[in-house]
């Protein structure tokens, strides 16, 4: 799915999850953090956004415009980078799934929690919802990637994927119906994030009135 997509899902989440996970109801869990829930929802893409601008400046600076995904451009490394590197460069491989590969996540998660049930809850419920919402992300990434989805057992091995029958934008993989999916999906979730600031601001002005 695209990067903003899960920022809207895990926005639309965000106040039903604080009044679940509140402090008092918590049992066990630890205490809801939404700075960390919102920013968990794009952390998965962040290596590999960064890394695409990298190589489209190396290729601005060559000379080559922005390459069509279609088409090979040779010396172009922002093709490299996704026709190759993304598949076979270690370093890639890495960052991509460092926060996108389940076991990943769940070494992650159980450091935390066993940190957090020892009395170190400065930081780690922060990052135990940061790690919760990247496992969100990429549970709908393994679901909308036919053969480019995060690595399933990563770091333990890098070759094995979850070949699903849907891509969130390959046209041989029903691409072109996902995209008006999403995106009729993502006007919804912007007109009830909509919908709920208003109501927010009307009661706040309200509040204010009141003191």
């Amino acid at each position: 799915m695209q990067t903003y997509s899960h920022l809207f899902i895990a926005a639309i989440l965000r106040k039903p999850l604080s009044r679940r996970f509140h402090l008092q109801t918590n049992k066990g869990v630890p205490e809801f953090r939404g700075s960390a829930f919102l920013f968990g929802a794009v952390l998965p893409d962040l290596p590999l956004i960064i890394t695409t601008l990298v190589c489209m400046v190396i290729d601005k600076l060559n000379g080559l415009s922005v390459p069509d995904p279609d088409t090979v451009i040779n010396g172009s490394v922002t093709m490299r980078l996704f026709r190759d590197w993304y598949f076979n460069n270690p370093w890639v491989i890495a960052e991509h799934n460092l926060f996108h590969s389940p076991t990943s996540l769940i070494i992650m998660l159980g450091i935390t929690w066993w940190l957090y049930s020892k009395g170190k809850q400065r930081y780690t419920p922060w990052c135990f919802w940061l790690l919760i919402s990247c496992a969100l992300h990429t549970s709908c990434d393994i679901l909308v990637h036919h053969d480019d989805g995060p690595l399933l057992f990563f770091p333990f091995n890098w070759d094995i994927r979850y070949f699903s029958p849907l891509s969130y934008w390959d046209p041989s993989y029903y691409g072109k119906q996902f995209v008006i999916f999403e995106h009729l999906l993502d006007l919804i979730l912007i007109a009830i994030l909509l919908r709920q600031f208003s109501h927010w601001r009307i009661a706040r002005k309200k509040h204010s009135r009141t003191h």
